[in-house]
């Protein structure tokens, strides 16, 4: 049996100010093992500091441990975010479409970076992306765990100068372009689960979260969030209140995140081109294909009460069909899951 080939690895980055926290991970993305007296010599700090980052970083997730005689190790090696190793692979479609990305550090929040970016521009078609987020955030205000370098956190602004009527479906749409784009990946299996979330065998692969500006009859800017799991550890998957996947699961060794980012940057143009230009009908087929509900027991919770019948797919304007009954209902909204006593 041939062993995989090891991923490719660019150097961590020098971002001036880089917390050392952050120095003493990029001395650690090779995947080696590095010895603490090594890692004071070369940051010029005791073996007690050294392990006292090696503890923070730990603390945002970063899968960590001590090689008896060696030093320390990350589990597995990793690439830092790139703008050029980004744009390196988009498509001339989506050089015409996007500006050239945003790669930060570390923010609160790219989609609250873009928010807050409305007021003063324009924000169509630029990216921004983190190594790590300290506030990212999830649909109906959960938290977004995303640990720096094992996984991957973008937000891209979007301007429909001549919104869709049904504008409401845009996540479904989305959902399938971060589909399309981890398939192109060689991720197969991947599924949809209304209205935004992405299965890989059950679990949580990725998330989206859509925000919105619009003016009253005028032109609407949404802010696409999309993070998704590339290769998450088990410390971090057992912190979540779900199953949880990893692109890790699916494909050996895992792309790099600057693939993962310019894959769904690539999907997500064509997307929102079409979507803009034809709706959601022009997705009905897609998401049949993708959907991991149609057909088996959901209950879905509503403020007031919760529905419990058989998944049937979304209607042309990406609602959540349900039969209850013998009668088919259509949801806007709700927290939607699987029914395990069926």
């Amino acid at each position: 049996m041939t062993e995989s080939p090891r991923p490719t690895v660019t150097p961590a980055p020098h971002w001036p100010g880089m917390d050392k926290t952050f120095q003493l991970l990029g001395a650690l993305c090779d995947g080696e093992a590095h010895s603490g007296a090594a890692l004071a010599a070369q940051f010029g700090v005791s073996r007690a500091a050294i392990w006292e980052r090696i503890e923070r970083l730990r603390a945002l997730g970063a899968d960590i441990y001590a090689v008896t005689g060696k030093g320390y190790q990350l589990a597995r090696a990793f690439e830092f975010l790139s703008p050029q190793a980004i744009q390196d692979r988009l498509t001339p479609a989506s050089l015409a479409a996007l500006s050239a990305p945003t790669v930060s550090l570390s923010v609160d929040s790219t989609n609250q970076r873009l928010l807050e970016a409305i007021p003063g521009g324009n924000i169509h078609g630029q990216a921004w992306l983190a190594e790590f987020q300290t506030a990212g955030r999830g649909r109906r205000g959960d938290r977004w765990l995303a640990p720096p370098g094992a996984a991957v956190c973008l937000s891209l602004g979007w301007r429909f100068d001549v919104p869709p009527r049904d504008l409401s479906a845009l996540s479904l749409a989305v959902g399938i372009a971060v589909a399309n784009g981890l398939q192109a990946l060689g991720a197969a299996g991947v599924r949809l689960k209304w209205p935004n979330d992405l299965l890989l065998a059950g679990r949580k692969l990725a998330g989206i979260l859509i925000e919105m500006r619009s003016e009253l009859g005028g032109p609407c800017t949404v802010v696409i969030g999309v993070g998704v799991n590339v290769a998450v550890g088990e410390d971090v998957r057992a912190q979540i209140d779900q199953p949880v996947a990893s692109l890790a699961d699916a494909i050996q060794p895992p792309p790099s995140r600057n693939a993962v980012a310019a894959s769904l940057l690539n999907a997500l143009t064509g997307t929102l081109q079409r979507f803009a230009a034809q709706g959601f009908a022009a997705f009905t087929d897609d998401w049949l294909a993708l959907d991991a509900l149609a057909g088996r027991p959901v209950s879905l919770s509503l403020p007031d009460r919760t529905v419990i019948g058989i998944a049937r797919g979304v209607d042309a304007n990406g609602l959540l069909l349900i039969e209850v009954d013998g009668r088919l209902e259509s949801f806007m909204a709700g927290h939607v899951r699987l029914r395990e006593d069926a």
